[in-house]
């Protein structure tokens, strides 16, 4: 089968989930497939150190003001290989109304979230804000990362259920060999991804500020996502935060997988996920895991983690001694996770998709 996946998140995004599981599900699936990932232009690091398609040239930085005609080369490119490699499935990569002209095969779209419209205030929309309609429409199968997103899809978008094939991710976290030596040398709770809206980041200061015992014994580490803001100084300013007791750290898989397995706690406080896969991160490398009650959460790790409320910081920190202060319920919530863990791998991701790719 010739399958191709086009440029959009490469353009969109240098690292993120999104782009991984793309590059984990097309090394999964090259093996017996004709596959090829054509991002003409790209700032993606994933893309940069695995692919060795040559169309493809990486940029770690775009000059000012050529977004369109980046996008518009991108375009051209990819009609034009579309045409010359043929192939029988298109699969878009993110959101935009872009398909090749006078394409004939199936066209595919992966929706991961629906973050922008069920939080469109905190993003200045308005509520019949719906970005994604014209490429739903337009696709002929759609794939989720959740049931919970599937369920947002047909609320949401009115997409006919038969429309939408639930495949769930994976992690390849578990192969990352780490060094002894600790990244941050004193016990500390681990905090992962972007930290704004509906991430919840607030909450979880909150909460680890107000709980003595644990802000006396543990820092709290943040990996990924940006500086900490001026805003978000002074928020720890407003709660009495010692700035000292909150470190910031950024890097490759081997720096986060170091995190997770030193790490006292993971904590995942986010109020919406589309999937969620540090969940799956924090498991393969054995670390226990506190997180909201959230549906997507139950859905993808059952009765495996500890939850809280992510809405009240009180049972955000009274969750996170209960785990941190039970040796035995610590192991056994590792035990439980990483088992869970092992339900998801890229080759089932991988077979479940193609057999998308085969429906009618």
């Amino acid at each position: 089968m010739n399958i191709l996946y086009d440029y959009t998140i490469f353009l969109h995004q240098n690292l993120g989930g999104i782009s991984r599981y793309f590059v984990n599900l097309e090394i999964a699936l090259r093996v017996n497939h004709n596959t090829q990932i054509l991002a003409p232009l790209h700032r993606n690091i994933f893309l940069k150190e695995y692919n060795k398609n040559k169309l493809n040239k990486y940029f770690k930085k775009f000059p000012k003001y050529t977004g369109k005609i980046i996008n518009f080369y991108n375009q051209l490119l990819t009609t034009s290989v579309t045409r010359k490699f043929n192939p029988e499935i298109y699969h878009k990569t993110y959101y935009n109304d872009f398909w090749p002209k006078k394409f004939k095969g199936k066209k595919i779209l992966t929706v991961y979230d629906l973050i922008h419209e069920i939080y469109h205030l905190d993003y200045g929309f308005k509520k019949n804000y719906r970005p994604k309609k014209d490429c739903l429409i337009n696709a002929d199968k759609i794939i989720s990362i959740s049931e919970n997103t599937k369920k947002d899809l047909i609320n949401i978008y009115n997409i006919p259920k038969e429309k939408i094939e639930v495949v769930h991710l994976a992690t390849n976290l578990d192969q990352v060999t780490t060094s002894n030596k600790k990244i941050v040398q004193e016990p500390y709770i681990l905090f992962v991804g972007d930290r704004k809206r509906y991430k919840n980041f607030n909450n979880l200061v909150k909460a680890y500020k107000m709980n003595n015992k644990i802000y006396d014994e543990f820092k709290l580490v943040v990996f990924g996502g940006e500086e900490f803001s001026k805003t978000e100084i002074e928020n720890f300013k407003d709660v009495k935060l010692d700035l000292s007791k909150i470190v910031k750290c950024s890097g490759d898989d081997q720096i986060l997988a170091n995190l997770y397995e030193n790490a006292e706690l993971f904590v995942f406080p986010s109020k919406y996920e589309g999937f969620g896969l540090p969940l799956l991160e924090a498991s393969a490398r054995n670390c226990p895991i506190a997180c909201s009650n959230i549906n997507v959460f139950k859905e993808v790790m059952a009765n495996n983690v500890g939850y809280f409320n992510p809405h009240y910081p009180e049972d955000i920190s009274k969750t996170m001694e209960d785990i941190i202060y039970s040796h035995e319920k610590k192991e056994l919530l590792m035990q439980k996770a990483l088992s869970k863990c092992k339900e998801y791998s890229w080759d089932k991701c991988a077979k479940q998709t193609i057999n998308v790719y085969r429906l009618n």
